[in-house]
């Protein structure tokens, strides 16, 4: 039986890996292709079912419920008239080598919000025809490339509603030429994204991510709604959000271009519940002997730990369950038999979140002081030992 190194076994694990995720990213209702051809032919295409890739019976948007499309495995498909229902996105390129192919052969619609070509794919408008795609859309270009070789006029167009974005050229009146789009990018789009989950008391920030042409001179408007009527606004590009409570968001953005021309795109976000501290420990006073009690009352909690310090804070050591305390791991502390030794002896505790991911909090520290009382001719003198 051949034998493989440890680099050869993890490289074909790597990309057995690969595979896999992207098996199990597709979603009923995705198309890819599976031969060269005209976009309208079936027999070009294979539907997902939920299951397993089988031969599709309805071109991508000939029917409701497309998701995304996929052109890749070397194929080249061509488009050239309206296709009927919305279809989620358009991906050209597998990255595998091959060059995917996404041809413009005709004035053609797309109803999508996204076409983007990846590493590995192409789009070339084969003769003076528009492509049209919603308001809205974006053309984004993530290691694919736009053809913009001879013959190249501005009779090669991409609109966007009812704007020339681009053409081959960048004339009619078009904000930018497709070299514009390669080297942009795309056209203007943002992806937005933020550092959630976050825990309650920790900042929320928002990304912006723009790309495409015109995106280097861009403005941006941010607006967020969230729980007990939360709404938010910001022109900063990734601006920084403090004193959420627990509880889901959504944010929106839009990004402007020069020319005036925008895209929007929305995220949500999640804020975790972190503790919330009602009650904090307080200074308790004891006579020795008896017994001494610290407590705290607090909300989002899943564990707790007392510790105590005997160098004035500087240092806390984990406390436990034994004779001298009890409830080391609830809310309640009880300190037994106190004595002089224990004067001065600084008590918290450390709470874990509920919420996975949360850090711990620290309450207030609060200090122990032992009372000595004595009776001498009679009279009742109560006097604190310091050390």
């Amino acid at each position: 039986m051949a034998k493989y190194s440890n680099l050869a076994i993890a490289f074909i694990l790597l990309l057995l890996s690969g595979w896999m995720s992207q098996v199990n990213a597709q979603q009923s209702g995705d198309y890819r292709s599976s031969g060269s051809g005209n976009w309208t032919d079936a027999s070009n295409w294979e539907v997902f079912n939920g299951i397993a890739w089988i031969p599709a019976t309805n071109y991508p948007g000939e029917v409701a419920g497309t998701n995304t499309v996929f052109i890749l495995g070397g194929e080249t498909i061509s488009l050239g008239s309206t296709i009927p229902f919305p279809v989620q996105s358009l991906i050209v390129g597998d990255g595998t080598g091959a060059t995917d192919t996404f041809q413009v052969s005709n004035t053609a619609n797309l109803n999508t919000p996204l076409i983007d070509l990846q590493t590995g794919g192409f789009a070339i408008w084969t003769s003076n025809v528009t492509l049209t795609l919603p308001s809205g859309a974006a053309f984004i270009l993530t290691g694919g490339v736009l053809d913009n070789g001879n013959p190249c006029s501005a009779a090669k167009r991409l609109v966007i509603g009812s704007r020339i974005y681009s053409t081959c050229n960048g004339g009619a009146g078009a904000d930018y030429s497709f070299e514009d789009l390669n080297n942009g990018g795309g056209s203007l789009a943002v992806t937005p994204s933020s550092n959630s989950p976050v825990c309650e008391g920790t900042d929320l920030t928002l990304f912006a991510n723009p790309s495409g042409a015109g995106s280097g001179g861009a403005t941006f408007s941010w607006s967020g709604t969230g729980p007990g009527g939360y709404s938010f606004s910001s022109t900063q590009q990734d601006p920084m959000i403090s004193g959420l409570l627990a509880g889901s968001y959504s944010y929106s953005l839009t990004i402007t271009d020069s020319s005036g021309f925008s895209y929007t795109n929305s995220i949500s976000a999640t804020v975790l519940s972190g503790v919330t501290i009602t009650t904090q420990p307080g200074d308790q006073q004891g006579m020795p002997g008896s017994m001494s009690i610290f407590s705290i009352t607090a909300s989002g909690v899943s564990a707790y730990q007392w510790q105590v310090s005997t160098d004035g804070g500087i240092s806390y050591s984990d406390l436990s369950d034994g004779a001298k305390y009890s409830g080391s791991q609830t809310g309640v502390l009880q300190v037994s038999n106190i004595g002089n030794q224990d004067d001065g002896n600084i008590f918290r505790v450390q709470i874990q979140a509920a919420s996975a991911g949360c850090p711990q909090v620290a309450s207030d520290p609060a200090v122990l002081n032992v009372v000595v009382t004595s009776v001498i001719s009679n009279r009742r003198i109560t006097f604190r030992v310091n050390h």
